[in-house]
């Protein structure tokens, strides 16, 4: 007879063995050793942010960082598998050991370094501008208190300027979507890299643009790694590497290839590591600690840092208990939370509203006698319920959007007619309204044929019979199949973000990779709608009772 016990151990030894042998070299890879074992070195660049890491015409990631990954895989002496990230998981990619290193115009701050790991010196350096039009006429950034201003998800500087000057930041996920939102004057200008906007103004489809204020905040561009790779021999041919970068000149030619305007900090930095002292010695050079001199690296993040704040006593506990919730004891992503869960709860009213207005509307339609209008009501739902609710935001947002008036604000700015907000209830009530439609007429045929025939009798109109008697009738019948309907949009809402309407998923996707608590905003997202959805069911519970016949049911 087998021991139990021993079985049990056996299971427990054998799982332990396959965890280490499947996860140890993704957890491991932080030293050149595990690296070349592995046999490949797994590089995170950009895939929308050209010329330093976009897609040619064949698919194929490009770019001046691509470039310079290719050339870490070299000196690694193992090939590189290059893997797209945006602005907003490049960072979690790290964390979760989906790539061993990052490098994707990641500007080094504090804040980022609590998560992960930058290794200096830094191979590049921008500022914080704004690509707007020549008409806009700005010149101090205090001018743009207030406007509409779009931006990119995940980037660094996104807080501390909508801090500084009180913008109304538009964040979209895409940058292609926050430049077609600036053409078609849904923001004021697109917050960015003023490199990456300097590239842009240089293409023709850029004309009638400008780069019209100074430069914010130069920040230099770091490779990064996992924090626990900080000081391996990973990091140090990472640090060499862009050291021989910079004295080489190799940066300086990239830039020249990807038609880069020449930057002053690429000079600089040439310059600087190519200089020797009076023996010949080169001055960038590691000294006993093995670090490089302070004026080797004039970005260094430590000479970027105002006094650090001091955590308040909620912010020290919630972190020695290991939960990191900016929401609670920071008040600028307090706010803009706490404005997120109001337009989440804006929005869902106003989309179901107009979902259940347009479904009694669309199922009385579909019962009329005349074919034209079945056949219109028809399509209607045919249409709209079976495309894909995000294209319907998209077509109403920057289609139809488009083509409507503009309006000129009293600061002289002209804007579309409708925002993002009212586009969204209209394209997701549209899209729920066709559902509606269906269930309500499933209702209005459950619906006995004397009881509608004794209306007529009463003397009601066809009209006045469907709003006193038959669509009451009706909504006993398909309750069910709404109540799932009204759920499914409450969820919905989460689309809006897609075209920077602020509510919960947006300023949530603002938050978290500002500071890291992927978990806790996730928790956070995932209660609240559960409460939402909660407070629909039971009020669609109590309209249940309401209708309920006496007599029947239980």
């Amino acid at each position: 007879m087998s021991d139990p016990a021993a079985g049990w151990r056996r299971c427990l030894v054998s799982f332990l063995l396959a965890f280490f042998v499947l996860a140890g070299p993704a957890m491991a890879a932080d030293d050149l050793a595990t690296l070349r074992a592995k046999g490949q070195v797994t590089i995170a660049v950009k895939a929308d942010y050209p010329p330093w890491g976009f897609r040619d015409p064949q698919g194929q990631l490009i770019g001046m960082e691509i470039d310079l990954a290719q050339d870490i895989a070299r000196r690694i002496g193992v090939p590189a598998q290059i893997v797209a990230v945006q602005s907003a998981n490049r960072l979690e990619v790290l964390r979760q050991n989906q790539a061993d290193i990052v490098i994707a115009t990641m500007g080094d701050n504090a804040s980022r370094r609590r998560i992960i790991g930058m290794v200096e010196p830094h191979y590049y350096a921008s500022g914080i501008n704004l690509l707007a039009r020549e008409e806009l006429r700005i010149a101090r950034w205090e001018d743009l208190r207030g406007m509409p201003v779009c931006a990119k998800q995940g980037a660094y500087f996104n807080k501390s300027v909508a801090r500084r000057y009180d913008l109304d930041l538009r964040i979209f996920k895409e940058t292609r979507a926050a430049k077609l939102a600036l053409r078609d004057r849904r923001c004021v200008g697109f917050l960015f890299d003023d490199s990456a906007i300097a590239a842009d103004l240089l293409q023709p489809e850029w004309q009638g643009y400008t780069m019209p204020l100074p430069t914010l905040d130069e920040i230099g561009w770091a490779i990064g790694i996992r924090q626990q790779a900080l000081g391996s021999d990973l990091d140090r041919l990472l640090s060499d590497a862009v050291a021989e970068w910079h004295r080489s000149g190799l940066l300086l030619e990239l830039e020249a290839k990807w038609g880069i305007k020449q930057t002053g900090f690429l000079l600089e930095m040439n310059r600087l590591w190519r200089a020797s002292d009076s023996a010949g010695e080169l001055l960038c050079r590691r000294g006993a600690d093995g670090a490089f001199p302070a004026e080797c690296r004039p970005t260094r993040v430590e000479a970027q840092q105002a006094a650090p704040r001091q955590p308040g006593a909620l912010e020290a506990w919630l972190k020695s208990a290991g939960i990191n919730l900016s929401i609670l004891y920071d008040p600028y992503d307090r706010t803009q939370f706490l404005r997120g869960l109001g337009n989440t709860v804006l929005l869902a009213v106003g989309c179901i509203v107009l979902s259940v207005v347009i479904g009694i509307t669309g199922a009385w339609l579909l019962g009329v006698g005349f074919p034209p209008v079945r056949w219109l009501a028809t399509a209607y739902v045919e249409f709209f319920r079976y495309t894909p609710p995000l294209v319907q935001l998209y077509f109403f947002f920057f289609g139809i959007g488009a083509m409507l008036p503009l309006v000129t604000a009293s600061n002289g700015v002209e804007t579309p007619l409708m925002g993002g907000f009212a586009w969204a209830v209209i394209a997701l009530g549209i899209y729920a309204g066709a559902s509606n439609t269906v269930i309500f007429r499933t209702g209005i045929d459950a619906v006995p044929v004397d009881i509608r025939d004794s209306a007529a009798a009463l003397g009601y109109s066809p009209l006045q019979a469907y709003v006193r008697i038959i669509l009451p009738l009706a909504l006993r019948n398909c309750l069910a199949a709404l109540n799932a309907n009204l759920v499914n949009i409450v969820k919905a809402t989460g689309l809006a973000s897609a075209i920077a309407v602020p509510e919960l998923l947006y300023v949530t996707n603002q938050i978290w990779p500002e500071e890291g608590n992927t978990v806790e905003m996730m928790n956070v997202l995932l209660v609240i709608f559960f409460l939402l959805v909660s407070v629909l069911v039971y009020g669609m519970h109590r309209l249940e009772k309401r209708l309920r016949i006496p007599g029947q049911g239980a």
